[in-house]
């Protein structure tokens, strides 16, 4: 990996680490040379993986927290700084989905989803900016959605949960600049995992969506992975505000 792309001498929190892309993230950020905090709500999950990225020499810490609860992201933040005395990426992948139409939709649904996949993300960003303000700069990297870059049909809650993301991203990005705090997202479309198949069961629109993804596939979790790592570095050094869809093609195809 050359020296822009490098995450030597950094600091990184990786939400929602405890499997899947997040542990992806979070390990791969450690390969490009990071010293990972690792959170979730699942102590045997962050603590699996913060054995994995110890296993590649790099220094890690297990949090257990519920980012939907601010005294809890408050005392990620804390136990991370007192580890390592400082934070330089803070990337938002905590998040949840289930399909439901509008129709049939609950307020309790909504609420619950608004909370996972928004709410999080601005408890998270606002935890760490104070120690980001006194180091002199960070990069906070937000997983957003394909989902909230086009219509979401029986995913509504999600889909404008993760457009509220990208806008976020947008707002902090700007109020944040003069603390060179960068502020990014990534967006990706269908990622390959062992539950993708029975994501996708029973949903007819939904069956032949490889077939509409001008890649024709679904992302890779190290992929989705490499883009994070592409905006928390030293590469991105003038890139904020944006959102980078990691998706084959498919906003372009189907937005």
């Amino acid at each position: 990996m050359g020296s822009l792309f490098s995450l030597e001498g950094k600091v990184a929190i990786v939400t929602g680490a405890s499997k899947e892309t997040g542990k992806t993230i979070a390990i791969e950020m450690a390969k490009a040379g990071a010293d990972v905090v690792v959170t979730a709500r699942t102590v045997e999950g962050i603590e699996k993986a913060a054995a994995e990225i110890r296993s590649l020499g790099r220094r890690s810490l297990a949090v257990p927290t519920d980012v939907r609860e601010a005294a809890q992201v408050d005392n990620m933040v804390q136990k991370a700084v007192e580890a390592f005395g400082r934070v330089d990426i803070l990337v938002n992948n905590a998040g949840t989905d289930f399909m439901s139409p509008a129709l049939e939709l609950s307020e309790k649904g909504w609420d619950g989803m608004v909370r996972m996949n928004l709410k999080s993300h601005f408890l998270c960003s606002k935890a760490v900016i104070g120690t980001m303000m006194k180091q002199g700069g960070g990069s906070i990297v937000d997983i957003a959605s394909a989902e909230g870059l086009r219509g979401a049909p029986s995913n509504p809650a999600y889909g404008a949960a993760k457009a509220g993301v990208i806008n976020l991203v947008k707002t902090l990005a700007v109020e944040w600049a003069r603390y060179n705090v960068r502020v990014n997202a990534v967006a990706p479309g269908f990622i390959e995992t062992p539950v993708l198949p029975m994501a996708l069961e029973g949903y007819a629109h939904l069956r032949d969506i490889y077939g509409r993804i001008p890649l024709r596939r679904a992302a890779k979790q190290t992929e989705v992975a490499a883009a994070v790592i592409y905006l928390a570095s030293d590469a991105a050094g003038f890139t904020t505000g944006v959102t980078i869809p990691v998706d084959g093609g498919m906003t372009c195809n189907l937005g």
